[in-house]
């Protein structure tokens, strides 16, 4: 008799993993990022921001509101505003695939929002990469990375997106 895969668990599972693995090789401070993709860019995602990482779910539109807010979702009973990344960093809208993951940000922030990413890219260490001098354009964007690869990456930080007043405020107009 098969044992039925419960996915909510499965996820949690790995982000846990990924998560006691860093803090076991390095301090509290960790130098580790979840690396995903958004529209055309790279970004760095501090794993102590989310809570966990979902396939795309069924999300209800909200009316009158921005086009980056994609609408709510339902997670275990609890409501979620679905916002796309890429579009509220000025992207193109993203394009929803098979990839496409939804971050859901930490309850520490007490805030029910998740972000819409193209991608999941995989387990970054800073220590493999060096620091730019690159200026980021907005608040909540943190520093620049490149990698062994020459490809840039960029930190987001999701306390002050979360405290953005544009990002809070959906309304439209």
């Amino acid at each position: 008799m098969s044992k039925t895969l419960d996915l909510r668990e499965y996820q949690e599972d790995i982000l846990d993993r990924i998560k006691e693995r860093t803090r076991s090789t390095e301090d509290t401070n960790t130098r580790s990022r979840l690396g995903v993709r958004v529209g055309n860019m790279q970004w760095l995602v501090h794993l102590d921001d989310i809570s966990e990482v979902l396939p795309v779910p069924e999300t209800y539109p909200v009316p009158l509101a921005k086009p980056w807010f994609l609408g709510l979702t339902n997670v275990r009973g609890n409501l979620y505003g679905i916002s796309d990344l890429a579009q509220f960093a000025g992207e193109p809208p993203a394009t929803i695939g098979i990839a496409s993951r939804i971050l859901l940000t930490h309850a520490k922030y007490k805030a029910q929002a998740g972000l819409l990413v193209g991608a999941i890219v995989g387990l970054r260490t800073l220590d493999e990469m060096e620091a730019q001098d690159a200026s980021a354009p907005g608040a909540w964007l943190g520093r620049v990375f490149r990698d062994a690869a020459g490809e840039t990456w960029q930190e987001i930080d999701i306390r002050a997106l979360l405290a953005l007043p544009e990002f809070m405020k959906i309304a439209a107009g």
